[in-house]
């Protein structure tokens, strides 16, 4: 079979919120073609150029396939995921007897990497917890609590007005079919301004 007639596998990007419904050609571990998936109720077989470049994050030449266990001497050597997993949680017990999991700050993945953080915490006693978004979302997590009390996701497609502070959604792709909907928007005879005009100076809209 080759790349140009193996079958399409749906699934969904996992890089952020929004999930979008893509599809793949596979060769083993490998994305050969991706693509949005058209009847995708959300996102409408729109996709951004994360999505698209899927396989890079994958199969990366910099990413590692095996745990590496740091030496005395400061090296690494490869080890047996199961190994590394017994290491980790008896080292992580010792920390919790000796000095209480009040002392273990727990680090952990944002959006779709951090689902078993809650019962990792809980079996260590740990009370402390951070993510890349304590740095990315910080800003738009206080406004978000205070003037909405709880986390929003806009409806840009259909409001009838939409402000956006700090955020450029053409280039961030932060709500569902961003440049789409922008230039829907911007095709309106009464409220229609082309989204580039708010762009700052130096930086320049990417191609659609």
């Amino acid at each position: 079979m080759t790349a140009d007639t193996a079958a399409w596998r749906k699934s969904a990007c996992i890089l952020c919120e929004n999930n979008r419904g893509i599809q793949m050609q596979t060769d083993g571990r490998r994305f050969t073609k991706i693509r949005g998936v058209k009847e995708h109720v959300a996102t409408a077989g729109y996709t951004c150029k994360k999505a698209l470049r899927l396989d890079h994050y994958q199969n990366g030449g910099a990413r590692l396939t095996t745990p590496l266990r740091r030496e005395p001497d400061g090296s690494s050597t490869p080890i047996d995921r199961d190994t590394a997993i017994r290491e980790i949680a008896a080292r992580s017990k010792t920390v919790r007897d000796t000095l209480g999991g009040a002392s273990i700050f727990f680090h952990c993945g944002g959006r779709q990497g951090n689902h078993l953080g809650g019962a990792l915490l809980r079996t260590l006693g740990a009370r402390y917890r951070s993510n890349p978004l304590t740095h990315e979302k910080t800003g738009e997590g206080f406004v978000d609590a205070h003037l909405t009390g709880g986390h929003t996701t806009g409806d840009l497609a259909r409001a009838e007005i939409s402000l956006s502070l700090s955020k450029i959604p053409w280039q961030s792709h932060g709500v569902p079919r961003a440049r789409t909907v922008l230039k829907d928007i911007a095709k309106d005879p009464i409220t229609g301004t082309p989204w580039h005009k708010h762009v700052p100076a130096g930086i320049q809209p990417l191609p659609a």
